[in-house]
């Protein structure tokens, strides 16, 4: 077997704590540790980081006895107590200068082969080293089932998702097809988003347009999740559905009733509408479709090792999860919404257009008062019919046009794509709503409560798999049954209509 991929995740303001004291400005060495909260994906492992314990220059980090510097026994033995009782992975940290490229020295390691099989033993975690340069790092990482691997990729987040690596790599050429869009991303910006994994919950309006611009810009895989088919109603504001898609044929309003609820059957899931409208956009990009409930373990789960994530589901059960899943995952996230309030006389409100960045520093979607509790509990109800009604909305039919859905995901997806590449020029996330009927643009600094459990200083941010998700009991994990599959209980259930009686 071969030793896992390894990546570390870590908030800009963390990181900036860490590299202010490892790299300061008199060119000597400085130590420390980094704990981590750890995630195991399919893709490999990601160490998320949660605190840096600063060591103390000539008390904690001394003359080396084999080296120039080394950290005192006293630190480290601290340092892995504290890390073993809060199941967190241990990495000790120093410094090399100014470079964009940096490795371990012949000392560091021998280090390592003397002191880390102990370590490891005494945490019963993971543990390593990391080794920082101005403009690279690398890593050492001692797993604790006794595979060692390099870090592959530093992935830094805050308004920008900074990637940094033991030294530069090489770029991939150009493709012809992406000409026009490299000349604003550039090489490595476009190679980043053939190499980037990006969640979608929700494939209604504004989720089927973010694959459709997602897909176009060569994003290199999506994973959409939905559990909901496409209706008639569907058809103005879903690109690339059809009216086979819904079969019209069986879901006319004068269809009696029974026919309807067999074409309904019949229609084909959103999630594969988007897998098709990908493939037709012809840049490579690969669908994971997912027909359930965002919170059903299968789809929570792929979107553990996703880059970013855009929520497109407007119900508070959605937005709790995804809040959950961004910080405590370290998962970027962008939600986007429409809202257009219609009175009972018909007549039309304030309609706006929302944007809402999250990061693991920004503040939270709870802290900013995104998320209806009552509604929460509502929608969490173990009623089927309750979450079927609830989870992707109020159950009822609101106002939607694809118009206003363009204007919310065309700026999320812009800040997203920007964020990805290096382009924003801002230093911090904010909050964007468009009101369209007035010509005007509100722009607000999301919040943080520092007692927040999701966001603040004892909630959950960079633990990872040491919290389990909030995903019910009773929710079904199975896969989707085949289209054979599907017929067969179409056929059983139409077996068992009554005649309509003449």
């Amino acid at each position: 077997m071969t030793a896992p991929k390894v990546s570390l995740r870590i908030g800009q303001n963390l990181w900036e704590e860490m590299r202010a004291h490892i790299l300061q400005p008199d060119n000597d060495e400085h130590g420390g540790a980094l704990l981590c909260g750890i995630s195991t994906t399919n893709s490999g492992i990601r160490l998320l980081g949660a605190k840096f314990l600063l060591a103390e220059d000539g008390v904690d980090y001394v003359p080396g006895t084999r080296g120039y510097r080394e950290l005192t026994a006293a630190f480290i033995r601290k340092t892995i107590v504290k890390a073993r009782d809060e199941g967190l992975v241990c990495l000790l940290v120093h410094g090399h200068g100014d470079g964009y490229s940096v490795a371990f020295s012949e000392t560091d390691n021998a280090s390592h082969e003397r002191g880390y099989p102990a370590l490891r033993d005494i945490s019963g975690q993971t543990v390593g080293a990391l080794v920082l340069a101005s403009g690279a790092i690398a890593g050492d990482i001692w797993h604790k089932d006794g595979f060692r691997s390099e870090l592959d990729v530093a992935v830094i987040i805050g308004a920008n998702v900074r990637r940094l690596t033991p030294s530069p790599r090489a770029g991939l050429a150009v493709r012809p097809e992406d000409d026009r869009q490299a000349k604003l991303f550039g090489e490595v910006g476009q190679q980043l988003l053939r190499t980037t994994r990006i969640g979608i919950v929700g494939a209604g309006g504004a989720g089927m347009l973010a694959v459709e611009m997602l897909s176009r810009l060569g994003v290199g895989e999506l994973v959409v999740i939905d559990p909901d088919k496409v209706e008639l109603s569907n058809l103005t504001r879903l690109p690339g559905a059809r009216p086979l898609d819904a079969c019209r044929i069986l879901t006319k309003p004068d269809r009696p009733e029974w026919i309807q609820r067999v074409g309904s059957r019949l229609s084909r899931h959103k999630v594969h509408v988007a897998r098709r409208l990908a493939r037709q956009a012809g840049q490579g990009t690969r669908v994971e479709a997912y027909p359930t409930d965002v919170r059903e373990s299968p789809a929570a789960t792929a979107l553990l090792d996703c880059d970013y994530i855009v929520l497109a589901a407007d119900s508070a059960a959605a937005r709790h999860l995804i809040n959950i899943v961004s910080h405590q995952y370290l998962i970027p996230m962008i939600q986007v919404g429409v809202k257009i309030p219609v009175d009972k006389t018909g007549a039309v409100g304030d309609v706006f257009t929302a944007v809402r960045p999250v990061t693991p520093d920004g503040g939270c979607l709870r802290c900013a008062g995104l998320i209806d509790a009552s509604r929460l509990a509502q929608e969490l109800l173990p009623d089927p019919l309750q979450r079927r009604l609830a989870d992707y909305g109020t159950g009822q039919a609101a106002p939607s046009v694809i118009t206003l859905n363009g204007m919310s995901v065309s700026e999320a997806l812009t800040y997203a794509t920007f964020s990805l590449t290096g382009l924003n020029t801002i230093d911090a996330t904010t909050h964007i709503r468009n009101h369209p009927r007035r010509g005007y643009k509100a722009v607000g600094e999301p919040s943080r409560d520092s007692s927040c459990p999701v966001c603040g200083g004892t909630g959950i941010t960079a633990r990872g798999d040491l919290k389990n998700l909030p995903l019910p009991r009773s929710m079904s994990t199975a896969g989707q049954p085949s289209i054979v599959g599907r017929m067969r209980r179409i056929l059983a259930w139409v077996a068992k209509v009554k005649p309509i009686s003449r």
